[in-house]
């Protein structure tokens, strides 16, 4: 496997690249959205200051190229998101999570679904993983049609497991085999 040290991906419009402490302030301003913590994990907070963006960073720049390849989506020299993927454990080891976020004012455009793309194409290609796994909220359609442009099925539904601000939903539960 390359060294995760700065790969870089290119897309139509975008470009991923690893995170940088120096992304942190650009980080707090785009990621600073209730709209987009609402379709996350209570691990993207709102609001998002400059300490979450920090957290944010460090956590997702740990075990690089081994268990984690988190990317910063970068239009020109404007952050406009994330995505990456997390190494399964133990006997799912061979397997990864994926995840992507933008920000509000570039949804809406296929730019996820085009980030989408790259990130599986790297995750086949440049690592050892060989099936890619991702979740949904029920409450988001436009996420779903993401995955699914992308090849992913829909592998099952967890009913009401998910709640956040009060609100209950379903997950959807995705899958993609690479090999």
């Amino acid at each position: 496997m390359p060294n995760f040290s700065d790969p870089t991906v290119h897309t139509q419009r975008c470009t991923l690249r690893p995170w940088r402490m120096d992304d942190a302030s650009q980080l707090s301003t785009i990621a600073n959205s209730r709209d987009i913590s609402w379709n996350t994990s209570y691990k993207f907070p709102y609001p998002f200051d400059l300490q979450a963006a920090q957290r944010f960073i460090a956590f997702n720049t740990t075990d690089t190229g081994v268990g984690t390849w988190q990317f910063a989506i970068m239009l020109g020299s404007t952050l406009i998101g994330g995505c990456g993927a997390t190494r399964g454990t133990d006997v799912q080891s061979h397997t990864a999570v994926i995840g992507y976020w933008l920000g509000v004012e570039y949804w809406g455009q296929g730019i996820a679904t085009e980030v989408l793309e790259a990130l599986v194409t790297y995750m086949r290609d440049e690592t050892d993983i060989e099936q890619l796994s991702a979740t949904g909220y029920c409450w988001n359609p436009a996420s779903e049609r993401v995955l699914t442009k992308n090849g992913f099925i829909k592998e099952g539904v967890r009913k009401g497991v998910v709640k956040k601000w009060d609100k209950t939903t379903d997950l959807w539960i995705y899958g993609k085999l690479l090999r």
